[in-house]
């Protein structure tokens, strides 16, 4: 049988049978655009991790205090305070440990930024100087803060992208005061965008040094 004979015999079953002929073929196209949208869907997925792993740090190694065994979680996981970890810790991995670039130790606060008119409440860091080093964080302007106001509780402040719109909405930020909570800093920088990272928003933030926020900001 030739092949235009069976082309011919195969146009006439699928006439003589139309809507089975369409369902066939519906079920084939949906199946292989079901296919399509998972493969789509996972490589998705796959590529905003690896974007906010990559965003946050892939050579990055972070020491949080308190231990953990097969029995349950850490301590700080289920929100107890531990602070078994201290500043001459960061310090002594620094000058002790081999093959570290840079290390930088940190606290957080929640607080309300204020300037003139405007507030904002934001996540506030206290950190060392080293932080541009380890976060890999650019400066849209000004300056970081040094080693030396890391050490002596200077009341400076650089500013998240997101932070700084929503404070001065324009305004050059550069050696202004804010408030945040009941303590005065000056403006010393703004961080390039950034965008998000672990589903946290690293624009909304203020930095300040580890001194100030242990000492003043948390005691």
């Amino acid at each position: 049988m030739r092949l235009f004979d069976i082309l011919k015999l195969s146009l006439a079953s699928l006439k003589s049978s139309k809507i089975r002929s369409f369902l066939t073929s519906l079920g084939i196209i949906i199946g292989v655009a079901a296919v399509i949208i998972i493969m789509s869907v996972g490589a998705g997925a796959q590529s905003l991790i690896i974007n906010q792993l990559n965003s946050v740090g892939t050579n990055l190694i972070g020491i949080l205090p308190g231990a953990s065994d097969s029995n349950g979680p850490p301590a700080s996981a289920l929100g107890i305070v531990v602070t078994t970890l201290k500043y001459e810790d960061a310090v002594a991995i620094t000058s002790q440990v081999p093959n570290i670039t840079a290390v930088n130790a940190y606290v957080t606060g929640r607080g309300t930024a204020v300037y003139q008119n405007s507030s904002h409440d934001l996540t506030y860091y206290g950190a060392m100087s080293t932080y541009p080093e380890v976060e890999d964080v650019s400066l849209a302007s000004g300056r970081f803060f040094t080693s030396d106001e890391e050490k002596s509780n200077a009341r400076v402040v650089v500013l998240g992208d997101q932070a700084n719109q929503d404070l001065f909405d324009g305004v050059n930020p550069l050696g202004q005061k804010i408030r945040i909570g009941k303590e005065t800093f000056e403006v010393i920088g703004v961080l390039k965008k950034r965008g998000s990272a672990g589903f946290q928003n690293q624009d909304d933030l203020a930095i300040m040094p580890i001194s100030t926020a242990q000492n003043i900001m948390l005691g």
